[in-house]
């Protein structure tokens, strides 16, 4: 039987995973796909050998703590890919692990695929070398990402963002403000403050600070929290806030029904580009963690619709910068100022365009199905 290891570490590739999955589920029923991921590959179908929900880490620091409980990871894995060879190992984002669980694959003489790459032209460009050495074939997402790949020397297809297709609200606005209970002449700003905890706990005071500050400015402001699926079961530490904030995890509906929203850096950034609404955007983390950081990032952005479009179409906030006061003020003119609000739209639009058309999981599969048989024994 034709067999697949397939790897993602993080929450959002247990998503991407299971699209992923249920495109090649489709296209070949009768091969078999086990690995690393969580509850969203598991209903698609893919045998776990470890459940993630524990794997991901936050930082440079984070990553010097679990030390030991990667090098297990890594040896035991990497000990399962060789008892069970499957025709190819995908590997999805969390490079830290992956690209060193690639060059133990390799050893195996098994193919290596990687679906979403990580951000190495952003930071770790030395992994290139690795990418080059221990990766046959890579499938990116971002169309910038083809052109840097290619011209260092790492075979890549662009095949568009797998979010397209997943990434819409199930009803019209006005019957999804009529469901969270939000009048036509209020304004609704959502907090998106992560899915990993340690993320969640940084940036929520920040945004719940700067709603405070704006409801002094403008009037008819309500507050909603987004909860990612890893942190629902959190809604009820919120159940003495009913009356002040909507707390929802059904975020799609809920980025779709705002007029703005207060979001940390990452996935959120293109999904609420996909649905079209304003956003500021920001990030912070501790100290150490970012001189690391900051002495080895290589490009002028770190929110993707700004990367995207090459210029600043959300106000991003980093590090010492993003404080209340600042956010409120950004907030602020994003919902006063018309001609502020269209500017971003449009280029929202922009970024939208670029990401590709639907069915991008499964032209991915489609690649992965033609490269497995063509290398197949």
């Amino acid at each position: 039987m034709v067999s697949f290891c397939i790897v993602a570490g993080e929450p959002s590739g247990d998503l991407h995973g299971a699209l992923l999955a249920q495109a090649v589920r489709e296209r070949r029923p009768d091969w078999e796909l086990w690995g690393v991921g969580s509850d969203r590959m598991a209903a698609a179908g893919c045998d776990l050998w470890e459940d993630a929900r524990d794997w991901s880490v936050m930082g440079f620091s984070g990553v010097l703590r679990s030390a030991g409980a990667f090098r297990r990871r890594l040896n035991g894995l990497a000990a399962e890919i060789g008892r069970r060879q499957p025709r190819a190992v995908i590997l999805i984002d969390y490079p830290g692990f992956n690209l060193r669980l690639a060059s133990r694959v390799k050893r195996q003489g098994i193919d290596v695929y990687y679906y979403i790459v990580p951000q190495v032209w952003a930071w770790g460009r030395g992994r290139l070398k690795a990418f080059r050495r221990y990766v046959d074939r890579s499938i990116v997402v971002f169309p910038f990402e083809r052109d840097f790949f290619e011209a260092n020397g790492v075979t890549t297809e662009w095949v568009g963002h797998p979010l397209i297709d997943l990434v819409k609200p199930s009803a019209p606005r006005p019957a999804l403000r009529d469901r969270f209970g939000v009048a036509a002449d209020e304004i609704l700003i959502t907090m998106l403050p992560g899915a990993r905890r340690q993320d969640f706990d940084i940036h929520l005071p920040v945004f719940t600070e700067a709603i405070a500050g704006l409801r002094g400015k403008i009037p008819g402001v309500r507050a909603a929290l987004g909860l990612a699926p890893v942190l629902a079961d959190m809604a009820g530490h919120f159940a003495g806030h009913r009356a002040e904030l909507i707390v929802s995890s059904d975020v799609y509906d809920l980025v779709a029904a705002s007029d703005l929203v207060l979001t940390k850096t990452g996935t959120t950034t293109i999904e609420c580009a996909l649905l079209g609404t304003p956003m500021v955007t920001g990030y912070r983390m501790n100290t150490v963690n970012y001189l690391i950081a900051r002495s080895l990032i290589r490009v002028p952005y770190i929110a993707m619709p700004n990367l995207i479009a090459g210029r600043s179409v959300v106000p991003e906030l980093v590090q010492r910068d993003l404080t209340s006061e600042r956010v409120a003020t950004e907030a602020y003119r994003l919902i006063v100022d018309q001609d502020a609000r269209r500017e971003q739209l449009r280029g929202l639009t922009e970024v939208r365009v670029a990401l590709g058309g639907p069915g991008a999981p499964g032209r991915a599969a489609d690649l992965i199905c033609r490269w497995a048989e063509s290398s197949g024994n």
